[in-house]
């Protein structure tokens, strides 16, 4: 026990050798070893004062930069975490009608001819134009140095929470995705009376109003608001400058559906670009295309103004992320993107519809992205009938791994949100788990949409014999509604094992989400992978739901060692095993399971129990 305490806290040391020797090297990559601030080009925030006035840059239509003035109001020590902020009365080129616009995020602000930093927070329902000023010292810290790794094919580090059920399939969710720490509450209602980042505005073309309404959804805790805009304007030779005040955009889905985040550049230092003053996602590394930008409209409203505009040609790409600001890299290296193809066949759709999109490649935003692409492409032509069924086929390619491929139905009232869960579901496991970060090759959704929903409730079901001999078979009559329809009976025989033992049992005649939650509650170790492989395999499996399902319990009860199973031991033997020292030893109980194809997807279930017995007589 001893040696065991020893080794403990040998480890505990040594990790928090590890961590602080990593916290050096992150605060020598941001700044501690960095050169003096050049105080030709720069103000460090030290020199601002109250009553200093200067200029700010930014774009308001197409390509014009203007100018507007500004007053300092005060400098806020310790806003955030050893950071300061400036406050800012803004006026000119019509800010005083719409006050602080969304789309001016990054926009520089000058004192004297020296860059003092960028538009980057206001007040919401202001009536005046105040901005918070972020120091220019505090976003030129941000460096793509740092030592960790956000993505790629690294070990992850975040626990697997539990297994829930997910559409029609058990999936794994992981804890950081139920962490309500990981959402920004700076964009809630509790902020109302906060300086907090202005909103980012996301250019969204190609996508239809309900898969924007959900889209929202998502982004909103990240200070982003989806808007309809324009496709990529390429054709635009003044749009590629690069100077401080000019339109950036970050592309995050481009081709059939655009998705494109909309800032102001901040500051250009040989290749590297900084911009928006405050963080975009904030989750650190980052690998997105960078791209030069045009501005469409202002747009003044009460509550927030905001700014159009559309993204014009790549010029490098977005490397890092965080709380004062973004740093692209300005070059021909282009950041890898994931294909996403969606095929959709259906009535008035004519001939089969493919829409294809790139995504952005990261662990918490590809399968948003991928979700949304799906979801939408299935109500591009129109909106699902109100009676539908969905026959769809997902099929997600891992990096060097065979596709995980999901053969299914949906069905009415919300088909289209139910496999924009599944691909959600599949590829946030395969990206985001408690073993390892694979890379995704490609997505693709097959879609066949149907008029009338097949859904059909399982109402009641009799025994027609409940006693049976080892072999025989139990004939169970079934009552099922369809939607809309009369019900209807149906016979279903239910064969006994030769081997079987002489008792009573359990017969369970259910749809497939019941027939899941009944096998999670048998053997809750087939719903908790302790390996990347396990992980793949258990993403693999998939319970039709247009199948009958039909549950016989097993005689005797076993238990699983890690994830190998021991089934029907003897009473005293599981009971030692079950008492032992022995790690991971959990209790499991068996069903013979058998399914019969259905013209319908069912739902509920009935239980029944039967008696085996030798001597029962012949049917």
């Amino acid at each position: 026990m001893r040696t065991r305490t020893i080794s403990i806290v040998l480890g505990l040391v040594l990790a928090m050798a590890a961590l602080h020797g990593r916290a050096a090297v992150a605060t020598a990559a941001r700044g501690g070893d960095a050169p003096p601030l050049d105080l030709k080009r720069y103000m460090p925030v030290a020199q601002v004062k109250p009553g200093m006035t200067g200029v700010g840059r930014t774009t308001l239509q197409a390509t014009t930069i203007v100018e507007f003035k500004i007053e300092v109001l005060a400098v806020l020590k310790k806003f955030g975490p050893k950071r300061d902020l400036i406050i800012c009365r803004c006026s000119g080129a019509g800010l005083e009608q719409s006050g602080v616009v969304a789309g001016m995020s990054g926009s520089p602000v000058y004192i004297d001819g020296r860059l003092i930093g960028a538009v980057a927070y206001t007040f919401r329902w202001s009536k005046v134009p105040i901005a918070g000023v972020q120091p220019i010292e505090q976003m030129l810290g941000v460096t793509d140095a740092f030592p960790w790794q956000a993505t790629g094919p690294a070990q992850a580090t975040g626990p697997v929470a539990t297994f829930a059920a997910v559409g029609d399939e058990a999936l794994t969710v992981p804890a950081s995705a139920l962490a309500s720490a990981d959402v920004p509450e700076a964009f809630s209602d509790r902020g109302a009376y906060q300086m907090r980042p202005i909103h980012t505005p996301v250019m969204v073309s190609g996508l239809t109003q309900r898969a924007m309404a959900r889209l929202g959804e998502h982004l909103e805790p990240f200070g982003m608001v989806p808007m309809q805009g324009g496709a990529a304007e390429l054709d635009l030779p003044d749009a590629a400058r690069l100077e401080p005040g000019a339109p950036l955009a970050i592309a995050m889905v481009r081709g059939d559906v655009e998705m494109t985040t909309m800032g102001t550049i901040t500051e250009v230092v040989g290749d590297r670009l900084y911009g928006f003053g405050h963080a975009m996602f904030g989750f650190g590394e980052a690998n997105y295309p960078m791209m030069t930008g045009v501005a469409k409209v202002v747009v003044p409203t009460l509550m927030s103004s905001f700014r159009m505009g559309a993204p014009s040609k790549e010029i490098g790409r977005l490397v890092w992320d965080e709380q004062t600001g973004i740093l692209g890299r300005i070059g021909n290296d282009r950041a890898p993107l994931v294909p996403v193809t969606v095929k959709v066949t259906g009535p008035g759709r004519g001939a089969e519809q493919t829409f294809r999109a790139e995504m952005v490649h990261h662990q918490r935003l590809s399968q948003m992205f991928a979700a949304t692409v799906a979801g939408s492409s299935l109500t591009a032509h129109s909106d699902l009938p109100p009676d539908h069924t969905v026959a769809y086929r997902i099929r997600v390619k891992p990096e060097g791994r065979d596709p995980i491929v999901h053969d299914n139905l949906a069905v009415s009232p919300n088909g289209d949100a139910y496999i924009e869960m599944a691909v959600r579901s599949i590829v946030g496991q395969v990206m985001e788990n408690a073993f390892q970060c694979l890379a995704i090759e490609s997505v693709e959704v097959e879609a066949a949409i149907e008029a009338g929903s097949r859904l059909a409730e399982i109402e009641k079901s009799r025994l027609l014999r409940n006693t049976v001999r080892p072999g025989g078979t139990v004939p169970v009559e079934l009552k099922i509604r369809p939607w809309r329809e009369e019900p209807r009976w149906i016979t279903v025989d239910v064969k006994v094992p030769d081997d079987w033992p002489e008792g009573k049992y359990a017969l369970v005649l259910c749809s497939a989400d019941e027939a899941l939650k009944q096998e999670m509650l048998e053997a809750p170790v087939r719903f908790a992978p302790d390996d990347i492989e396990s992980l793949l395999a258990h993403l693999a499996r998939g319970h039709r739901r247009d199948r009958l399902f039909i549950r016989l319990s097993a005689p005797g009860q076993g238990i699983a060692i890690g994830r190998d199973e021991l089934p029907n031991l003897p009473a005293t033997m599981r009971s030692v095993l079950m008492g032992s020292a022995r790690r991971k030893v959990t209790g499991v109980t068996g069903s013979l399971v058998t399914t019969r194809p259905m013209e319908y997807v069912l739902r509920g279930g009935r239980r029944l129990e039967i008696t085996v017995d030798r001597q029962a007589p012949e049917p």
